[in-house]
């Protein structure tokens, strides 16, 4: 597991996600038409995180993932390690918009996919049913665990 930081610098998503789940370096690299070691440290990976994190994370990895029967719990479980790691960031710009690029849903459309949940780690599920708590979307039994 990555230590926490109080505080992580958003300019250092795109290294950090590739470190924790390297499957994502096939994707990095397509989209910035270069190898992922050097995608994540270039200018416009840095400065697109959630551009990156939906597109290159979320879609191709973690979705498809979902949608397998039965996904691959190592790296699923990879994947919800890096969600946890933003949304127990001090810093709201990573912690907030964590949900709608992240797990594959959105909160605020109660649209968290219930196959998302067992791989969730604590303080993510605690975030998500908070987000829907204020979205009044009704809350999973599965995420009050």
């Amino acid at each position: 597991m990555v230590n926490m930081m109080s505080e992580i610098d958003p300019l250092e998503i795109p290294a950090l996600l590739l470190r924790m789940v390297p499957e994502t370096a096939e994707h990095i690299a397509e989209l910035y038409e270069m190898p992922a070691e050097r995608a994540v440290i270039s200018e416009a990976a840095r400065y697109d995180t959630f551009v990156l994190l939906d597109e290159e994370f979320s879609r191709p990895v973690v979705q498809s993932e979902l949608r397998k029967a039965p996904p691959d719990g190592e790296l699923t479980g990879k994947c919800f390690e890096f969600v946890d790691v933003l949304v127990r960031s001090s810093n709201q710009a990573l912690s907030g918009p964590v949900y709608f690029q992240g797990p594959g849903g959105t909160p605020g459309r109660g649209g968290v996919p219930p196959e998302a949940i067992p791989f969730m780690w604590e303080a993510t599920r605690k975030a998500t049913a908070r987000m829907l708590t204020s979205y009044k979307n009704p809350v999973p039994d599965a995420l009050l665990r």
